[in-house]
């Protein structure tokens, strides 16, 4: 578990998810999420964030050891959530372990300050720090503008797969698997 803030620039911050802060995911999230993803589900995506950003799911992923997981502040306000999977493994290159970028939301009045560069660059950053050959992610099919962006940081669409969730709705469990050589 990461123990100290990493500063990334005078105005972007990375803060460890702890034991102490965990109960903060689940609201952060709730702003964070809801308006971009919401439609997804019947729900609007209650179940779903329930299930994942609760006290007690945020402190089993924080039991996961080299799977760092973090608030992220811009300009001093929590704006959104990083967590990396420093060694996984991708079905695309099965000889290559790479680092997976296993969670990246912000709030959507951030989008297009160029915090998403960011924290790309430090995902980039880490992983070649590690060693590693390959960074990857997955993201939802239908959600074009988050695709496009990872484009243009030099992914690319490796495969795809489907979620199971029955609470979302069909036509939206489609993901693209993305991969960036390094």
């Amino acid at each position: 578990m990461e123990k100290e803030n990493r500063i990334l620039s005078p105005s972007l911050s990375l803060e460890p998810v702890t034991e102490d802060n965990a109960a903060a995911i689940l609201p952060l999230m709730q702003a964070c999420y809801t308006p971009v993803y919401a439609h997804m589900w019947v729900d609007g995506g209650e179940w779903y964030l329930r299930e994942t950003y609760c006290v007690e799911a945020v402190l089993k992923d924080l039991a996961e050891i080299e799977a760092p997981y973090w608030i992220v502040h811009w300009e001093g306000n929590p704006v959104g959530i990083l967590r990396w999977r420093r060694h996984k493994p991708c079905i695309d290159y099965p000889d290559k372990v790479g680092l997976k970028l296993h969670r990246i939301y912000l709030h959507p009045s951030v989008h297009g300050q160029g915090v998403g560069r960011q924290l790309m660059a430090a995902t980039d950053a880490e992983a070649r720090h590690l060693g590693k050959a390959l960074v990857w992610l997955e993201a939802m099919d239908t959600q074009e503008a988050a695709q496009g962006f990872y484009e243009k940081m030099g992914y690319r669409v490796t495969g795809t797969l489907r979620l199971s969730f029955s609470r979302m709705h069909e036509e939206y469990r489609g993901m693209v698997r993305m991969t960036k050589l390094l």
